[in-house]
């Protein structure tokens, strides 16, 4: 078991970890390898989105469904796949995960039509769903102390980087691998990174002895998963007239929800398993509020570079790397904060939160304003301290 922390500097440092296993900042790498990929998807893709319109000669609203239809399976099955993770083995779903995600991203490159793209598409945010909770977990797993809150200054690094950096490496691409089928190296680039990255967790991340057998709640899982798939279904066909038409999937939605909610309490007051656990709600000091804080926070945020992408590429006429250069800053000052703040968090606490929290909105408010109002021909370079 881990009983403190090393300072994030292996085991030769004062303070290492008693018993703790002395490849795990090596197992770190692996599964922020592996989570930078994932996630990396949600936004490179935003720059190619036109490119494969014209080769597809695929109508907006089923374009729009390769970035949406992504989210929306990785949303899905997250609970889900962390559940899994405690109950099977979180080694082996990152790896089943990370295997599953390299093969449907080789299908997404060679896709014949866009309903094939979509339905590889479909199934790499599946897998990537499943691989997003085991890389937290096992980050709890691994470190303790102020180890943890280093080696989570390094995931939210990594979370922000990948989100920032999609439209550069978008662009980068599309400019090397110029010409019709451009576009299919923006998923044929998992190939290689997922399969070194396969052979290195295979290698390096612990292996946990199995305790108590675990049930999964499969009531839980059909409630959740319905519900979140009615919630977010008209959101992701908002294009083609969702939030019109199938509003009423809206209260579907929430009528499923509060029946997981229900049924979740129910099952742990009778001593189950439940994929959900009421009491890290009800119990668990701080957990509801920064539940909601992060849940209101990527609502708003996750669609920002989309929208970047759109405005400098449509708006201004920048080429995809152009376009993805004008957010780098974003990238550069989100990594550098990501892990000073992960050795912050322990002094610090939740006024780390509420500070980050207001400089991105000042930063986003600010570059809103300087784009909006700020000389068209050098805009960007103004909006970039801002970022």
């Amino acid at each position: 078991m881990h009983t403190q922390a090393d300072g994030g500097r292996g085991d030769s440092s004062k303070g290492a970890a008693e018993g703790a296993d002395p490849r795990r900042w090596h197992a770190l790498w692996v599964t922020l390898a592996a989570g930078f990929m994932s996630l990396l998807d949600v936004t490179i893709v935003a720059v190619a989105l036109p490119s494969m319109q014209r080769d597809l000669h695929a109508s907006a609203p089923s374009i729009q469904w390769v970035v949406s239809g992504y989210a929306l399976t990785f949303a899905l099955v997250l609970v889900t796949a962390g559940r899994l993770g405690d109950a099977i083995g979180r080694r082996r779903i990152f790896l089943w995960a990370l295997a599953a995600f390299v093969l449907c991203s080789a299908g997404a490159g060679v896709a014949p039509n866009i309903t094939l793209l979509i339905v590889a598409r479909l199934a790499q945010g599946v897998a990537a769903g499943c691989l997003a909770p085991q890389n937290s977990a096992l980050i709890q797993q691994m470190f303790r102390g102020a180890e943890r809150g280093r080696a989570f200054g390094l995931f939210g690094a990594t979370v922000g980087i990948s989100s920032a950096v999609g439209p550069v490496v978008g662009g980068l691409i599309l400019k090397l691998a110029d010409g019709p089928g451009g576009w299919r190296w923006i998923f044929y680039v998992n190939v290689p990174v997922g399969a070194v990255a396969f052979l290195l967790g295979a290698r390096m991340l612990p292996k946990v002895a199995r305790g108590r057998r675990e049930r999964l709640d499969l009531p839980g899982v059909l409630l959740l998963g319905c519900g979140v798939l009615a919630m977010m279904l008209p959101l992701v066909m908002a294009e083609s007239g969702g939030v019109r038409n199938l509003w009423w999937l809206f209260l579907v939605g929430l009528i499923l929800l509060v029946g997981f909610a229900r049924w979740e309490r129910r099952l742990a007051a009778r001593g189950g398993q439940p994929l959900l656990d009421p009491r890290l709600v009800t119990a668990t000091r701080g957990y509801a509020a920064g539940a909601v804080i992060a849940a209101l926070y990527f609502v708003g945020f996750s669609g920002v570079w989309l929208v970047f992408a759109l405005y400098f590429q449509d708006g201004e006429g920048f080429s995809p790397l152009r376009s993805g250069l004008a957010v780098t800053p974003f990238a550069i000052g989100s990594a550098a904060a990501a892990v000073i703040a992960g050795r912050l968090v322990e002094r610090f606490g939740r006024l780390l939160t509420v500070c980050g929290l207001a400089g991105v909105a000042l930063g986003l408010g600010g570059a809103v304003l300087i784009l909006r109002f700020g000389p068209s021909d050098s805009a960007v370079w103004w909006a970039a301290p801002a970022l």
